[in-house]
């Protein structure tokens, strides 16, 4: 398809703005349609006003177009359609002009025979825009039971008189209760009061109970006072009751809404109700009738209020409190802060408290006060919540009082309404210290604490000194909270000189004092404390909080040099650390302890750093495996077990699986297993079918029958094939051997030439490359080794270790090519800090790796590394750092890398270990050959499935995929592919895949820049059934000269199924066979001679030769075996 733009239609969207949009360029009004829907939704919104512009350009025939692609319910969704209508009417509904042109194709769209339920969306669309011009139109709807209710509350939206008038007559002409629901419902939400005899008449002919709830409803909403005795013989017939007919409800409605007209009638009405309420206790209706008596202005507002204050029912009197203001009347604030005075009535109080506070009640202070020490715990917390709320010293002063007291549910209270107090209450806090009890001060400190009070930092650093062990607690654990880089030299006198119970959070007092400052300071500050300190260990966790590499150093050799507490203070140390760099200093622990309860205890915090650590599944793996010959006990075995079965890594699975001999770890190794592989299907293979039934035979816990059927379908569900293959035994060099030259050079050389050079290399390599406790090892000296195999397109999987001295480089060749590369990334003087994993020889190509990934120097990484074709993707440690680049021949550039070759692991002059080497080879398909008939006619091929050496463009989107081309669009359109070569006349036969909707473009004849449609030839590649296709130009379908021949249709094979295509280009004719079937045969000069069928100029029909190329339109698309003869 052509110019398909991604849209985004956006429901947001609630004004049209003021840009005029005018019919897009090159486009007919069926393509914008199509355009729009082909992507929704779309990726921002920035594109929006945009789209609906382009939309609504297209006029009542692009909104008719749009409403004709609904689906009827049960079909095909559409969302997408629903959200471009959507768009278009809330964009139009402030532009009168654009409103008409919307909603007069709304009515059209009406008149014909869509779906009930498509219909009703048009309707609330229309509702969204109408006007008296509609009236007609949905008037004509209010006879359809599926459609009247809409269409009524269209007219109901209209409100006008003639849409009013529309309403009242469709009930007085219907025989349907649905309808009549409808309408009437309409009737009220219109407020037509005009209706209401005839809803009287209705009502005395209704049996229904629904009918009558509406009716009753309605009438609450439109009614006069002829209305009244109806609603309230409703109403007295279930004694003011609620039910489901709504009827007291409706009655009381139609007194308030009577209030303003005829107040007498409604007092009269009133007094009834609440004498019955009265008799029978009916506080709810008491208080709803009230409230109604209250909006009149005539009422008497203290009356009423006296009356609810001697009442004695506090539900009636909070009731009346709530649906009143009576804050904004004096003398019924008054009457109120008097009776909070008068009663005794702990309910009552609690009430008028709360409803003083919530409406900042002026004066109303000293009032509540006098409550703060009642004896109801009820009354006590309303009074220093509502303090609380109001604020002001005099609160603040009654709630600090509070604190003095000896009773700790008082001190609780005052401290959870302090807690919320807004403004500054530290000064009134440190009046009373002095004069509270233990619980008091507490409270105080827990406050300070709280709400961060630095101005009473004296005050909480003087109860140090006292000896008071509560308080002196509470206030050591405050000062993390209120301390600044200020009080340091404070802090750290008191660390020193305190008792081993304050220790730890003076010493969170000191890292929250240090963190105002930076880095660097801290440092410094910490060294020169710790030089004059004779408990330098004191200060280990100030060092850990830094997070520094400088201060784990630091801490990392103390804990070498103490021993005794010191040395504990610096374990504890590292093990807090944040960092998950502190895997290094407590693997060199462990790595040189000799001692078992030194290595129990570094092997929990290595179990516990990595357990909870945010890192990849692989860097996991790679730390427990190490940490596993560190562990001392089972438990410490079998929680490594366990975390390693959460990995998800193939060289876990195989790590784990010899655990299964050990009787007191077989459990946890078989589950680890067996997580691993059933969470892997591309891990199937004979290794892993080997691994699993053993686990199967191994798994003794109360669910290992459902693991064994789990197991059972992995193994029938997946493939048993060869899966990875083990490329180096761990025992010695069987499967390698020495490097001979370059493949350029060896294939050059002959047979008896290149034995004696392997013979040579063979030797050299032993000395080379030793194994050494099941690692491959590279001494430094000598050359790379190679795989005795050759590999086409394979998965990798292989552990690598550089060890730390001079340049430490390396890398892996892939089909003997550099390379995959390897090494330290603090060598900045060659670039590392790039990272490792890169394509390093890349020229054309990206060669730096997307992130840096590595490991430490002296600790193992791992990567995957898959190629197929010329493409290559590089995971290290669980991170993607190579993603389907293009490995370039580093021998001879002018060529493609080589289809089959060996792998190497590179000598580079420094030590490096290779250890869990596998290989899964990718089956290749064979590369496409001519038939014999092809080749005689002089046909020669431009893609056989291997790679795009003969193509130029977009090779990132434009990739081979087992045999095949396929695009995946990244970004827009996803670009185009262009053959090398030039060609003028000639046969062009390829075969390609349609997904669902997809769209692409078949150039001919085209130079490699601008729109090879009009620069040159294109031929349609299209998705013909797609539904956002269906109302395109006849020119734009699959085959087609785009906007200029149209191909016929109803030739293309299913999607997911493969088309074979034929074109013909010979001087102006063009031809397209498809699966066998000519589809279009045309002149492009005879076509175009009177202008082409786009009205667009082609300036580039006419070509006599150019390039023949993909074009992609933003969607996936496949092709295969492209061959081509020249005529």
């Amino acid at each position: 398809m052509k110019h398909i733009q991604l849209f985004f239609i956006c429901l947001g969207l609630l004004l049209a703005g003021e840009s005029q949009a005018q019919m897009p360029a090159g486009r007919t009004k069926a393509t914008i349609v199509a355009d729009a829907l082909a992507q929704l939704p779309a990726e921002t919104p920035q594109k929006y006003d945009q789209t609906i512009a382009d939309l609504v350009s297209t006029g009542e025939e692009g909104l008719l177009d749009l409403i004709g692609r609904m689906n009827p319910p049960g079909k095909k969704s559409n969302e997408a359609t629903e959200y471009a209508i959507s768009g278009w009417t809330h964009f139009v509904a402030n532009d009168n002009a654009r409103r008409n042109v919307a909603a007069n194709a709304f009515e059209k769209a009406l008149q014909k025979p869509l779906n009930k339920e498509v219909k009703a969306f048009v309707i609330r669309q229309l509702r969204t825009i109408a006007t008296d011009d509609n009236v007609d139109v949905l008037s004509s709807l209010l006879t359809d039971e599926q459609l009247s209710g809409p269409a009524s509350m269209a007219l109901a939206s209209i409100g006008t008189k003639k849409a009013n008038a529309a309403l009242l007559d469709g009930i007085k002409n219907t025989d349907s209760d649905p309808i009549l629901l409808n309408l009437v419902n309409a009737i009220g939400q219109a407020g037509y009061s005009a209706a209401e005899p005839e809803l009287l008449n209705l009502f005395d002919k209704s049996n229904s109970e629904k009918s009558q709830k509406v009716l009753l409803t309605t009438l609450a909403q439109i009614g006069t006072k002829e209305s009244l005795n109806l609603l309230r013989d409703a109403a007295e017939q279930i004694n003011y009751a609620y039910d489901k007919k709504n009827a007291t409800a409706a009655y009381l409605t139609l007194l308030a809404r009577l209030n303003a007209t005829d107040p007498k009638l409604v007092n009269k009405e009133a007094g009834k109700i609440l004498s019955f309420a009265a008799k029978q206790n009916q506080q709810s209706l008491k208080i709803a009738v009230t409230s109604i008596l209250l909006a009149q202005p005539a009422t008497k507002k203290e009356t009423v209020l006296k009356d609810a204050l001697k009442n004695g029912d506090n539900v009636y009197l909070s009731g009346i409190l709530n649906v009143y203001p009576f804050e904004k009347d004096k003398k019924s604030v008054s009457l109120i802060q008097k009776e909070l005075s008068a009663t005794k009535s702990p309910q009552k109080q609690t009430t008028l408290i709360y409803w003083l506070a919530n409406h900042e009640v002026e004066g109303s202070a000293s009032l509540i006060a006098r409550h703060i020490n009642a004896p109801e715990e009820t009354v006590q917390r309303a009074a220093a919540r509502a303090l609380a709320a109001i604020g002001g010293n005099e609160s603040l002063l009654a709630l600090a009082g509070l604190l003095k007291s000896e009773n700790e549910h008082t001190v609780t209270v005052a401290k959870e309404a302090l807690s919320t107090f807004k403004g500054d209450i530290s000064y009134p806090l440190a009046s009373v210290f002095g004069d509270c009890g233990d619980s008091g001060k507490k409270a105080i400190l827990e406050l300070i604490s709280l709400r961060k009070m630095e101005s009473q930092y004296n005050l909480v650093y003087n109860q140090m000194s006292g000896d008071n062990a509560e308080v002196k607690s509470a206030a050591a654990t405050t000062l993390k909270d209120i301390v600044t880089n200020r009080n340091l030299p404070d802090i750290f006198t008191l660390l020193e000189q305190s008792d081993p119970a304050y220790v730890t959070p003076l010493q969170q007092a000191v890292n929250a004092a240090l963190n105002y400052l930076p880095t660097e300071e801290q440092l410094q500050l910490l060294s020169e404390r710790m030089k004059n300190s004779s408990r330098k260990h004191l200060y280990y966790p100030a060092l850990a909080n830094s997070g520094s590499p400088v201060a784990m150093d630091i801490i990392t050799k103390a804990y070498a040099s103490d021993s005794g507490v010191e040395k504990d203070a610096a374990f504890n140390a590292l093990t807090g650390w944040k960092s998950f760099h502190v895997i290094y200093p407590l693997l060199d622990i462990a790595r040189k302890s000799k001692k078992n309860q030194e290595l129990e205890k570094v092997t929990e915090a290595l179990i516990s750093t990595i357990g909870k650590s945010d890192q990849t599944g692989t860097i996991k793996y790679l730390y427990l495996r190490e940490t596993m010959q560190f562990a001392q006990t089972d438990k410490q075995k079998n929680e490594i077990l366990k975390l390693l079965g959460n990995t998800g890594q193939y060289q876990a699975m195989l790590f784990v699986a010899p655990f299964m001999e050990q009787p007191s770890l077989k459990e946890a190794a078989a589950l680890a297993a067996m997580n691993i592989a059933i969470n892997n299907p591309a891990f199937a293979g004979a290794e892993t079918s080997a691994i699993l039934n053993k686990v199967k035979k191994t798994l003794s816990n109360p669910d290992a029958d459902y693991q064994r059927q789990s197991i059972t379908r992995y193994l029938t569900e997946n493939p048993n094939g060869e899966g990875y293959v083990s490329l180096f035994n761990g025992r010695n060099l069987d499967g390698w051997k020495g490097l001979v030259e370059n493949p350029i050079k060896r294939a050059k050389m002959s047979p008896k030439e290149l034995t004696a050079a392997q013979i040579k290399a063979d030797r050299e390599a032993k000395e080379s490359w030793i194994v050494e406790n099941g690692e491959l090892l590279f001494t430094g000296k000598g050359n790379n080794l190679c795989t005795e195999k050759q590999y086409g397109d394979f998965e990798m999987l292989v552990d690598w270790k550089l060890y730390p001295g001079v340049e430490p480089d390396a890398g892996i060749y892939l089909r003997g090519t550099p390379q995959v590369q390897i090494w330290d990334t603090a060598r900045v003087n060659v670039g590392a800090q790039v990272g490792s994993g890169g394509l390093y020889n890349n020229k054309q190509n990206p060669s730096k790796p997307l992130v840096v990934a590595d490991q430490k120097v002296g600790e193992w990484n791992t990567f995957r590394i898959r190629m197929v074709g010329e493409r290559v993707s590089v995971w290290l440690n669980g991170e993607l750092v190579t993603d389907n680049v293009i490995l370039e021949n580093y021998w001879d550039r002018s060529q493609p890398i080589f289809p089959m070759e060996q792998i190497e692991l590179q000598s580079h002059g420094s030590r490096v270990a290779y250890r869990d080497i596998y290989i899964r080879e990718i089956p290749r398909p064979e590369p496409f050959k001519l038939s014999a008939e092809e080749e005689k006619a002089g046909f020669r091929i431009l893609f056989d499935g291997t790679n795009l050496d003969k193509w130029s463009g977009n090779k990132k989107d434009y990739a081979v995929e087992s045999g095949n081309i396929v695009l995946h669009p990244s970004k827009g359109s996803g670009g185009n592919l262009y053959s090398n070569e030039q060609f003028d006349n000639f046969v062009f036969r390829f075969e390609f895949m349609l997904t669902p909707g997809a769209n692409n473009g078949l150039g001919i004849r085209t130079p490699m820049e601008g729109d090879a449609a009009y620069k040159g030839i294109e031929l349609q590649i299209l998705d013909n059934e797609a539904p956002v296709y269906e109302k395109l130009q006849v020119y734009q379908y699959h085959g087609s000269v785009y906007g200029v021949i149209p191909a016929k249709r109803g030739f293309l094979k299913p999607v997911g199924e493969w088309n074979y295509q034929e074109v013909i280009a010979d001087g102006d004719n063009i031809k397209v066979i498809l699966n066998g079937t000519t589809i279009l045969d045309g002149n492009i000069r005879e076509a175009s001679k009177n202008g082409t069928m786009d009205k667009r100029e082609h300036p580039g029909l006419l070509n006599k030769s150019g390039h023949i190329g993909f074009l992609g339109h933003g969607s996936k698309v496949i092709f295969r075996n492209i061959r081509i003869k020249e005529l």
